[in-house]
């Protein structure tokens, strides 16, 4: 980062801050406002941030960072952002309103916070006072091995793979539990159709034998109304047919007097043709209602049944047909269903098998880079205080019990670093042994061992020397400086044998004007540096005696950090 603008942050009404590269320090009195430095920081990151920071008279806070990058962390930032870095250089604007919503600008461009987030690993990592317990988290100690190794594409790789293969069993899984389902349908389709081709349904078969018993119900009525309509026509005497007869008789000699008489005669001899006809007709009705009993039973049945079957699958005569139909159609289908399942099982073990063989490449490499992290790591606690100190790294397969096929997203191995702070004691977990200083020791240990091997271009350390005293703050500033030979580093801090190694000297001054209160960021130099290492040293109370001692422990910090080696 080259350059930091906070506006409305906490105290922080307007800042501007210019980095250059190496250890960045930065001091100040307890409650000045440091930690809004660092929670500009978080904004850049893309993390959440609260509203209660947004400066108590402003709606909005905006930080905005100008980073510069080369080689293969720009084209790693290239390939996340879909788009290349011009000229190195990467603008990052963030802002915060009161209301809780957010806007994010890369390069000018609108974007998501959740893009922000992906680069953030390469943009800054801030390493505060309880970083350290990161060590204490399931798979961190064997991702530092792997930042140490190099190692972190082949493990990326193995991670695509192994994430492809579990999808695919998930494919498989769903497919099998689609396989159950679709027995468990085709089941219920044959019985459907069973029972519908049993049942051989024609469309309108209800409504016609309905009719048919409807006709049956009324049987003994309708044959007293025959024979009464029987009698009337024509067995009584004076019947409706010999009326007509008599009547055609009687004018049958007067139809030449007039054509009226003529068509009744005529209409009268039609009318019985007719009405004989119709008469005689009712002898086939009569036919019809003498039913067996049993067959009149079995149309009772029968209708039943279409009445049942309706109301069980919710459709009419013509619908039952159409829905035995459809029902024959996705059983024919159903049947080829599952047939890419064998491949399917098949690619999936290819798959373990290739990533058995990737997992097992992982664990050679690993072996061959334990030692050299361990013993790099060892040498640099020797510096920080701890020369008694025994590490030990612990590469052993996984559980079966812990992964998937004896392996995880990361591989086939767990890591762990054994220690041991002094002599005659037993090598064990860090997280069992270490106190929160060595915990916190190894923690920069191990950063400066892993110096080399990040792509993150800014790395914050806040106050990662809280509660350590003078003589090993030295060695501490000294390690954070060997730190910034590979990245730019940023340190808050409150010792001055820390202050004094690093290559630039920011201060932060908290003002009062009236019922106003502010915070500047101000870099210190010359003379003004020494005096403000003397105030760390005595705080108000700063003499001459603690201006030369001051300036001694710069001197020798900056000699000593610019030796060749160091």
């Amino acid at each position: 980062m080259v350059h930091l603008s906070i506006e409305n942050l906490g105290l922080i009404e307007h800042a501007e801050l210019e980095m250059g590269p190496g250890l960045q320090v930065l001091t100040g009195e307890t409650g000045v406002g440091k930690s809004m430095l660092l929670a500009s920081m978080a904004i850049l990151r893309g993390e959440r941030t609260r509203t209660d920071l947004i400066r108590r008279t402003a709606e909005r806070a905006r930080v905005r960072g100008i980073f510069h990058f080369d080689g293969p962390t720009a084209m790693k930032i290239s390939e996340l952002l879909g788009s290349p870095i011009e000229e190195g250089e990467l603008v990052i604007e963030r802002e915060v309103r009161r209301e809780g919503r957010s806007r994010c600008r890369i390069d000018g461009r609108e974007n998501t916070t959740t893009i922000l987030r992906r680069i953030a690993p390469l943009l800054i990592e801030v390493i505060g006072q309880g970083h350290a317990l990161t060590l204490l988290q399931p798979g961190a100690q064997l991702d530092l091995l792997d930042r140490f190794g190099g190692l972190l594409e082949l493990r990326e790789e193995h991670a695509r793979s192994w994430q492809e293969a579990r999808e695919l069993e998930g494919k498989i899984h769903r497919i099998e539990e689609g396989v159950r389902e679709r027995s468990d349908r085709r089941l219920f389709l044959e019985h459907i159709l069973e029972e519908l081709d049993q049942a051989s349904i024609t469309g309108d078969e209800r409504e016609n034998l309905e009719q048919e018993l409807e006709l049956l119900e009324d049987r003994d009525q309708l044959l007293a109304s025959i024979e009464m309509v029987r009698q009337q026509f024509e067995q009584q005497e004076g019947s409706i047919l010999d009326q007509l007869a008599e009547t055609r008789r009687n004018l049958q000699g007067m139809t030449a007097l007039h054509p009226g008489i003529e068509a009744l005669v005529e209409g009268c001899s039609e009318s019985s043709i007719l009405l004989t006809d119709a008469v005689r007709g009712l002898a086939d009705v009569e036919s019809s209602l003498d039913l067996d009993p049993q067959l009149l039973d079995q149309k009772r049945q029968r209708v039943d049944q279409l009445v049942t079957l309706e109301n069980r699958y919710q459709r009419s005569g013509e619908d039952l047909i159409d829905y035995r139909d459809e029902c024959r159609e996705e059983l024919a289908i159903l049947g080829g269903a599952d047939d890419e399942l064998p491949q399917l099982r098949e690619g999936l073990q290819r798959c373990i098998s290739q990533l058995s063989e990737g997992a097992h490449r992982l664990h050679i490499a690993r072996l061959a880079v334990v030692a050299q992290m361990v013993e790099q790591s060892t040498a640099e606690l020797t510096d920080l205080g701890l020369d008694k100190a025994r590490l030990e790294g612990q590469l052993r397969t996984l559980e079966p019990a812990v992964g998937w096929n004896g392996m995880d997203e990361r591989g086939a191995d767990h890591f762990e670093i054994l220690f041991c702070a002094n002599p005659g004691e037993s090598l064990r977990s860090i997280g069992d042994v270490a106190s929160g200083g060595e915990l916190s020791r190894l923690m920069l240990a191990l950063q400066r061992v892993l110096a080399g091997s990040t792509c993150t271009g800014t790395l914050v350390f806040d106050e990662i020397d809280a509660g350590v005293g003078g003589r090993l703050g030295a060695a501490i500033g000294e390690k954070l400086h060997q730190i910034g030979n590979d990245h730019q580093v940023l340190c808050v801090t409150h010792l001055p044998q820390v202050a004094c190694h690093g290559t630039s000297h920011y201060r932060v001054i908290k003002e009062s004007r009236g019922q106003v209160t502010s915070t500047r960021i101000e870099e210190v130099t010359g003379e003004a540096r020494i005096q403000e290492l003397a105030s760390m040293l005595r705080g108000d109370r700063a003499t001459e005696r603690s201006l030369e001692e001051a300036r001694e422990m710069f001197t020798e910090a900056q000699g000593l950090t610019r030796e060749p080696g160091h």
